[in-house]
């Protein structure tokens, strides 16, 4: 895959720069600006040569007549994974302009398990097709921003369904009884909420459920099946436990400010 995408990259170029020849503009690449591009790029790390990448390699040494690619390096800071990410998102871009399509999804649904559930840390995995863009890890973090949002507020409280076990099934003549809302004392909020997290095709994050009902389970799972079929493709969602090769970190009762999510906070 990653050949192809130094050919998404080469291809946008020469898309553009055909347009500037159609005005009578020409570029000619900045080689001296590539240069010095290339010497601020900070070194990976890697144990030694034959761990680079091949696609990488290729990459480096088109970056010396391409200041673009050398661009993308410098700000990238030589990491492949994020050289590959923000390739990835060109190529996105790139096939968004040519066929007028922003997003697409799989009509097969996702596969749907469970494992042990830890209503005060549960994780949620979500494994993707293939290793989501910039664009995409944004637009599912909105995701499950929005579901949150509503577990905060309460939202999520089974106690207090009327509308849709009125035996009406017309909201018109239904009645909403004050008391029955109000009763129970105790609200059905979530807690707290990490950052959806990657690891190549997979996503996670954890969530303290609070008083909020299993009710929030099944509305997430509605959300993603939609979310999978209209925007970002999902194989599969695991409610609960951890992968064999992605530990969760020690439960830690003091969380970083940074890993959590207050959406009362601007």
């Amino acid at each position: 895959m990653q050949p192809a995408l130094l050919h998404s990259h080469r291809l946008s170029s020469r898309i553009y720069n055909s347009s500037l020849k159609y005005n009578r503009t020409f570029i000619r690449p900045n080689v001296r600006r590539t240069q010095q591009l290339l010497r601020v790029v900070p070194r990976a790390s890697y144990d030694n040569e034959d761990d680079v990448p091949d696609w990488y390699k290729d990459i480096i040494e088109a970056a010396k007549e391409d200041p673009e690619l050398a661009e993308l390096l410098t700000t990238s800071g030589n990491n492949p994974a994020k050289v590959e990410s923000r390739l990835r998102s060109e190529m996105d871009a790139l096939h968004a302009r040519i066929t007028g399509k922003f997003g697409s999804g799989e009509e097969a649904p996702p596969e749907v398990t469970f494992r042990a559930l830890d209503p005060f840390e549960l994780w949620v995995w979500v494994e993707l097709y293939s290793p989501p863009s910039a664009s995409e890890l944004e637009m599912t973090q909105e995701v499950i921003n929005s579901w949150f949002m509503l577990g905060r507020l309460g939202a999520y409280n089974s106690s207090n369904l009327q509308v849709l076990y009125s035996s009406s099934g017309a909201g018109l003549d239904l009645e909403y009884d004050m008391a029955e809302a109000s009763s129970g004392g105790m609200t059905s909020t979530m807690h707290d909420m990490g950052a959806v997290e990657s690891n190549g095709p997979w996503l996670r994050f954890w969530v303290d459920m609070g008083t909020s009902d299993e009710l929030a389970i099944d509305i997430l799972i509605n959300a993603l099946m939609t979310f999978s079929r209209e925007h970002v493709g999902v194989r599969q969602i695991v409610i609960g436990g951890e992968n064999d090769d992605w530990a969760v970190p020690e439960r830690n009762f003091e969380r970083p400010e940074a890993l959590t999510i207050d959406p009362y906070m601007p």
